[in-house]
């Protein structure tokens, strides 16, 4: 440290300072624009084992896409590597390490991976390794071939090389990446490699121009390495350190390195915040939402998970960050046990009590931050104050002091830093004299300086953002709603504030604040009265707001009032309360908790001599529980933004229908179980959103609602008392549409040619849709679970958008009509009226069918002819799903594609079949360099009790069981059903068998998961089946299908016989013509 102090000093001294300390800046950290970056990629190989073959796709791949790389082509010599093959390391951004078989015998490469793994701790280096015939474990242990090598190295080399090498072997081994077994070809390999380095190349450039991280290489490779993402458990790790100091900002580096490495993945940021705001379901939901990829997801209960939920978790490998922990109860409600996440799941924690992992993480798996050293804070300070590294030579003592000042902690040297920047000199030294009068205790102290370098509307805008719409997840178009006023530009002032580091705004626009800027906001308010906090502009503590509205002690300066209803004590408001508060622009009264949890603890506020009034400045109003009948006749209600009255006691809004709603963009009333009716709403002419669910009283709309031209979401669902929803009016901007478990609805005709969704599950009264239904030709997803549908029109085919239709219990639906194309997702489990299924009649129309997911669970009176159209549309669309899952060089290696339907025998068109648990596969005939993907069948027997999962163990040679977990019915299962699958992960495992080992024995057992969460043995299966795909062959019978028109008949071309095509032909003709030649 010492040596590069004096060499600043130095550099002072001379004309090109600045050059100097740019070079001296940039030369630690390769996450920063290094003038000295030569390479994109440095590859490390053993040039006997792939300069042939695998290398050579390599290169060409490379000058393909235009990566620059270094590959050292020429002979190794000696036993050192030179210096300038250290230099290539060094100034690579990523090093690509391809372990074969040999590498460990070459202690050049040896000391080539030393030096990369050196580089990855100390600047945060990239580090991909390639598994080229070669297990991880064999690196990772130095078992087999290296272990022989490790015996003659331990001969010729001194014990502390070795050791550095076995060290390296072990870390690198540790790190996923690339198994050559996996793939079907050397250049499928060298494909999915050059595409995972694109992106990490944009990610790292992303870094470069975007956010300017100084010293956070080596914390990034430190949590790495903890990560292990090489093993196959579930791991948990903590990341702790004080507020401030980067927890944060390092799981988020490691989050965007290795989220597209895991099929479900989601980075949950201020959970502490977000618990206390919205509770945990508002969390869990949010949470498990994200990771499987589902907006609607429904979870009914805090602890533990639907079935359903927990049955895909569990095959998928999920990246989840939980970031700004502070109670371990938030992790037992939101993780859980860890079970319930696939195999190779990660889940980083971030937090500043370090109590709060103990029961969670083990102790060596706690990643401690610390404050920057000098040399990375100097250079953090100068990258942020002169914005592009270059240091002035009278700012150089100044910014020493300030960096001493800084203690280490990144956030205060970057507010300092943006602070400063383009101001004189004299302006620095003024503050530096501010700063160093107080010692510092608080990172305020150093934020203040900050806040004070602001005009007034940007003061309002950072103390409304701090002390009331922090956490609600505002976007910043709602925000300038909100703030919007005369004279000013909200983009202005929310872009100074987002440069000043003072709010972040996320990807999707919303916006946040670190703690220590929010808690420096509260201690600016709190000086505005700390006697009198009802004479303070912002209010947020529930003791002081039970106080002033206890007593009646608001004034006008009260701008907004937030506070959380289930802690407040029972407290009875005079009807007057707000009157002194005529100013008061944002009201919150808000409950994390659930509705019951409120009136069972007696907590809230209650107006038992009703209320006079309400201000009429109010831009947002929420009132959980809110415990009138109506607002006050006086409330203009014109400057409103967004209404939230959830579990009122509201029969009707106002008695008036003559408000001036035009900035009215969200009316919720949800639960609000004594609403019957809405007023007009014509004038709300700007209103997108409006969400009545469980409004059990309400009878019927007001007309005035299907005039809204902006109306894009209308959730009537749990409406039990709706009887008809009826508009021959065209809605121009619906999108969402819910009536679900409005069981007295009788009528339903409503049109939007915007809508996307549309629920009508658990409607009882609605025995099919109207005709239009083929008019919104953009809908996606359309939902009739559980409800008296008896027939489905024709027109529905015209929804050629169509993805998702769910048809589950619909035990009155007789028939169903052919459906458009474009469906991914089929579900008629249930349908036990269920006759007639028609599908395309054209072979052209049949093959442009994309399902993936289809179930006739317990449609047991499907008549013959139907069984025979459904068996056919599953192996189009089984043998597509699989052949196109031959040809994604992707990362999702668990993709399943699912159809079941009633029947006790495995279909003809599967190549191998029995009606016992195991049976042997024979590939000796097929051409292995010939990708091939696997469709399984099982017979499932009848089951009696009611379940969860279908767990399938399936173990080939006798060897480890692999398990497949599959959906049923959580009720019985009836009868015999065939259940069909393609399973992208095990099609893999299968391939890489093959290769060496094309005659294989598979044995099949089936338990089902119950209630209590046990897995109980099936009887024997009736049977199962296996059918090999290839290109090629799926060609033919795609081929033969468009030339063969007529009645709905299964392929009639086996399967193994157009394999046998494909392969046997060419190689008979060949002998042949050999033969003519003898």
């Amino acid at each position: 440290m010492c040596f590069i102090v004096c060499l600043l000093i130095v550099s002072l001294l001379c004309d090109d300072a600045a050059a100097i300390i740019t070079s001296t800046l940039n030369n630690n950290d390769s996450l920063i624009l290094n003038p000295k970056i030569k390479y994109d990629v440095f590859v490390s190989f053993r040039g006997s084992d792939i300069r042939q073959n695998f290398l050579s796709h390599v290169i060409e791949t490379f000058n393909r896409k235009k990566i620059y790389a270094f590959v050292d082509t020429k002979l190794q010599k000696g036993d050192e590597i030179s210096q300038s093959l250290v230099e290539a390391i060094e100034t690579s951004l990523i090093s690509l390490v391809i372990f074969s078989p040999n590498y460990a015998s070459s202690a050049w490469c040896l000391d080539e991976l030393v030096k990369i793994v050196q580089c990855r701790k100390m600047y945060g280096q990239i580090l991909v390794p390639v598994f080229y015939k070669v297990e991880p474990t064999t690196v990772r242990h130095q078992k087999g071939t290296y272990a022989n090598e490790f015996a003659e190295h331990e001969k010729k080399y001194n014990l502390t090389r070795v050791q550095q090498w076995r060290s390296a072997l072990k870390e690198s081994g540790n790190i996923a990446g690339f198994h050559s077994s996996n793939f079907l070809n050397e250049f499928l390999l060298a494909e999915d490699i050059i595409d995972c380095l694109m992106k990490r190349l944009d990610h790292v450039q992303q870094q470069v121009h975007s956010k300017g991280l100084i010293g956070i290489g080596k914390q990034i490779s430190h949590v790495e390495s903890l990560l292990q993402t090489g093993s196959k458990d579930v791991r948990v790790i903590g990341i702790w350190g004080m507020s401030g100091i980067g927890k944060t900002t390092i799981a988020e580096e490691v989050y965007s390195r290795l989220y597209s490495e895991y099929e479900g993945h989601h980075f949950m940021a201020n959970v502490r915040e977000e618990w206390e705001r919205h509770g945990n379901m508002y969390l869990k939901k949010k949470l498990f939402s994200a990771l499987l990829e589902e907006q609607e997801l429904k979870i009914e209960t805090p602890h533990g998970l639907p079935g359903f939920v927990e049955r895909r978790l569990r095959r998928m490998k999920v990246l989840v960050v939980l970031d700004d922990v502070n109670d371990p109860q938030q992790l037992e409600n939101l993780i859980g046990t860890l079970d319930r996440f696939g195999t190779g799941s990660r889940i980083i924690i971030t937090t500043r009590d370090k109590q709060v992992l103990e029961k969670r993480v083990a102790e060596n798996d706690i990643y401690e931050v610390k404050a920057l050293d000098f040399d990375d804070s100097f250079r953090l300070f100068i990258l942020n104050a002169f914005e592009q590294n270059h240091l002035e030579k009278e700012y150089y003592e100044l910014s020493k002091k300030i960096v001493i000042y800084s203690k280490g902690l990144p956030l205060v040297i970057r507010v300092l830093g943006r602070h400063l920047c383009r101001k004189d000199k004299k302006i620095w030294e003024s503050q530096l004299q501010k700063l160093t009068k107080v010692p510092f205790k608080k990172v305020q102290d150093a934020v203040i300086l900050s806040y004070n370098d602001l005009d007034h509307h940007e003061k309002k805008i950072l103390l409304d953002i701090a002390c009331f719409f922090d956490g609600l997840h505002l976007k910043v178009d709602q925000i300038k709603l909100l703030e919007k006023d005369l004279g000013y530009s909200v983009d202005v002032e929310l872009e100074t504030l987002k440069n000043k580091l003072l709010i972040t705004i996320s990807p999707d626009n919303v916006v946040s604040m670190h703690s220590i800027i929010q808690e420096m906001a509260w201690e600016i308010v709190r000086q505005e009265s700390i006697d009198n906090p009802g004479k303070q502009s912002r209010l947020w503590d529930p003791d002081g707001i039970y106080h002033i509205l206890k007593k009646n002690k608001g004034s006008k300066a009260i701008k907004s009032l937030a506070t959380d209803l289930s802690i407040i004590k029972e407290l009875q408001l005079n009807p007057k309360v707000f009157a002194k508060m005529n100013k008061l622009q944002y009201l919150d009264i808000y409950s994390k908790g659930y509705s019951c949890d409120v009136v069972q603890s007696r907590a809230g506020m209650y107006l038992p001599q009703g209320l006079e009034s309400l201000p009429n400045e109010l831009r947002y109003l929420r009132w959980a529980h809110f415990p009138l009948e109506s607002l006050p006749s006086s409330f203009s209600a014109e400057k409103l933004v967004i209404l939230d009255l959830w579990y009122s006691r509201v029969r009707e809004l106002w008695h008036e229908d003559d408000k001036d709603l035009v900035n009215l963009k969200y009316l919720k009333l949800g639960s609000s179980s004594y609403l019957v009716e809405l007023p007009d709403l014509s004038s709300a002419a700007n209103l997108e959103v409006i969400d009545l669910r469980l409004c059990t009283a309400l009878i019927t709309l007001h007309p005035s609602v299907f005039t809204l031209n902006k109306l894009e979401k209308l959730d009537l669902g749990g409406c039990v008392s709706l009887r008809s929803l009826k508009s021959n009016i065209h809605l121009s901007s619906l999108r969402y549409l819910s009536l679900a478990g409005c069981i007295s609805l009788k009528e339903f005709s409503l049109t939007s040619k915007e809508m996307v969704k549309l629920n009508l599950e658990l409607t009882r009264g609605i025995k099919q849709l109207p005709s239009s239904i083929g008019l919104q030709t953009k809908l996606e997803k359309l939902l009739l679970a559980q409800s008296y549908i008896e027939i489905l029109p024709e027109s529905i085919k015209l929804l050629t958008r169509l993805r998702h239709l769910d048809l589950r219990h619909c035990i009155k639906l007789l028939s169903l009509p052919e459906l458009p194309s474009s469906l991914i997702t089929l579900d008629a489990s249930g349908c036990v009226a269920l006759e007639n299924v028609t599908f395309p009649s054209i072979s052209l129309q049949k093959l442009k069918e994309n399902k993936t997911r289809v179930a006739f669970w317990n449609c047991l009176r499907l008549d013959q002819h139907s069984l025979k159209a459904i068996g056919l549309n599953a192996q189009i669309n089984m043998m597509k799903f699989a052949h196109q899952h031959i040809s994604i060089s992707g990362r999702n290696y668990d993709a399943q594609g699912t159809y079941v339907y009633p029947g006790s025998n495995v279909p003809e068109w599967l190549v191998y079949r029995t009606t016992r648990d195991s049976m042997t596969i024979d590939l000796s005939f097929v051409n292995h360099s010939s990708p091939l993907a696997f469709i399984f069948c099982f017979i499932v027997p009848q089951v009696e009790s009611p379940g969860f999962i279908l767990r399938f163990n399936i173990s080939v040679d006798e060897g480890e069981d692999i398990q497949l977990y599959l959906d049923r019915p959580s009720q019985e299962i009836k009868s015999d059903h065939v259940y069909l699958i393609s399973d992208r992960g095990f099609s893999r495992y299968l391939n890489s068998r093959v290769k060496y080992q094309p005659k294989f024995k598979i044995k099949v057992t089936a338990e089902s998961r119950t209630l209590t969460s046990e897995y109980v043995s099936l009887m024997m299966l009736r049977g199962f089946g296996v059918s090999p795909i290839n290109t090629s062959q799926y060609l033919n019978n795609t081929q033969h299908m468009e030339m063969a028109e007529g009645p709905s008949m299964p392929i009639t071309i086996p399967i193994l016989s157009s394999i046998v095509y494909s392969f046997v032909v060419p190689i008979f003709i060949g002998l042949f013509l050999m033969f003519l030649r003898w």
